[in-house]
């Protein structure tokens, strides 16, 4: 199938960390998680000189030492870049490919904010002679336009926001199932709690050659579930069964 190894193998957000001696996002969670061969969901952010690094934009004010937002540090700013308690700085994207190596599948997600076009333009800089699966998820339909607009060859998908209620979860998502079929997006990221759902078999029935990825598992219910109403998904502190 188109893809395949979007469900293949579980996606490791952020690698294997434990943020007390291994922060989300460093090269030791990200070596961990390659070593253990599991696919890779990385977030990631530009530096106020321009630099891509990978750390999620809106977290980065806890994660970072200097608690400051990823986007008003320049990447020289060591001291400032360190992430939670470790000497573990935040890492540039270039390194982390450099690490990954076509080892490992990657799926990238771009924050909505002002700055995603740039993000974009870069990232296929850094992305056109990588030897490796990579595949970007999509925070806005304006995102993910922009992304089959102008990078037509890359796998993209949409990530539909974490809502509690299940009764308005379902409401969004029948108002949306005919975009879905519209837009064609090649998987949906979807929270575990709102699973199984409906809708989203539905457009799977129209869409077959899609996936749905569940996330965040993080205990043995949540990956039952998504062994069962799922193509694949997304774990966080939580080691499952391959």
């Amino acid at each position: 199938m188109k893809y395949s190894w979007l469900k293949n193998y579980p996606i490791c957000n952020k690698g294997l960390f434990d943020n007390n001696q291994i922060a989300e996002n460093s090269i030791p969670a990200i070596t961990k998680a390659v070593e253990d061969g599991y696919n890779l969901c990385l977030n990631i952010s530009l530096t106020k000189d321009q630099q891509l690094v990978v750390i999620d934009n809106k977290k980065s004010v806890m994660l970072l030492n200097s608690h400051k937002r990823i986007e008003t540090l320049s990447y020289d700013d060591t001291e400032n870049l360190k992430l939670l308690n470790t000497e573990n700085k935040v890492p540039l994207l270039n390194d982390v490919l450099k690490l990954t190596n076509g080892k490992v599948g990657i799926i990238f997600r771009i924050p909505s904010n002002n700055n995603y076009k740039k993000i974009i333009t870069e990232l296929s800089k850094q992305l056109a002679f990588y030897k490796g699966n990579t595949a970007i998820v999509a925070t806005s339909y304006a995102m993910y336009y922009y992304i089959k607009k102008t990078k037509k060859d890359y796998p993209c998908g949409v990530i539909l926001k974490k809502i509690s209620s299940k009764f308005v979860y379902n409401a969004i998502l029948f108002a949306n199932t005919n975009k879905f079929k519209l837009i064609k997006p090649d998987f949906i990221i979807c929270d575990i709690n709102n699973l199984p759902n409906k809708y989203l078999d539905d457009f799977l029935y129209s869409n077959p050659y899609s996936y749905i990825i569940s996330r965040t598992i993080i205990d043995k219910q949540s990956y039952k579930t998504a062994l069962d109403f799922s193509d694949n998904f997304i774990f966080e502190n939580y080691i499952p069964n391959k």
